[in-house]
């Protein structure tokens, strides 16, 4: 009898916690992190072919209130163009990120500028 009672106090136990925390998540902020709403959004990342590095930066370690997330994608179909970086920006307003601005660039693989990227298309 005693098991069983130690069982039910425990089982109730843990029932509250997950009830706790559920509240101190939805406190927090409900919406995804930058990374994740980018991944989201570029499901085709996972299926490309080609090179793809992703980062993520926030302004600052604790209590960030900007973050960016920049996506390479190297090793393309395409002679002309070497690598794109697309840079998506995010702020944090209540808790929740918000995109504010997306910008693709391109480093070409001929030409004058081969070494940086440009917002230009590659000739």
């Amino acid at each position: 009898m005693f098991r069983v009672l130690a069982t039910c106090v425990l089982c109730v136990g843990i029932l509250s916690g997950c009830a706790t925390t559920q509240k101190i998540v939805h406190k927090v902020g409900n919406s995804e992190t930058p990374l994740a709403q980018v991944l989201k959004e570029r499901s085709d990342l996972r299926k490309e072919l080609s090179t793809v590095e992703i980062r993520q930066y926030f302004n600052r370690v604790e209590s960030p209130t900007a973050a960016e997330v920049k996506v390479t994608e190297t090793g393309l179909m395409d002679d002309s163009v070497k690598s794109i970086r697309t840079v998506y920006r995010f702020k944090n307003v209540e808790g929740d990120w918000e995109r504010t601005s997306t910008q693709k660039e391109f480093q070409c693989a001929r030409g004058k500028n081969t070494k940086t990227f440009q917002t230009a298309n590659c000739p």
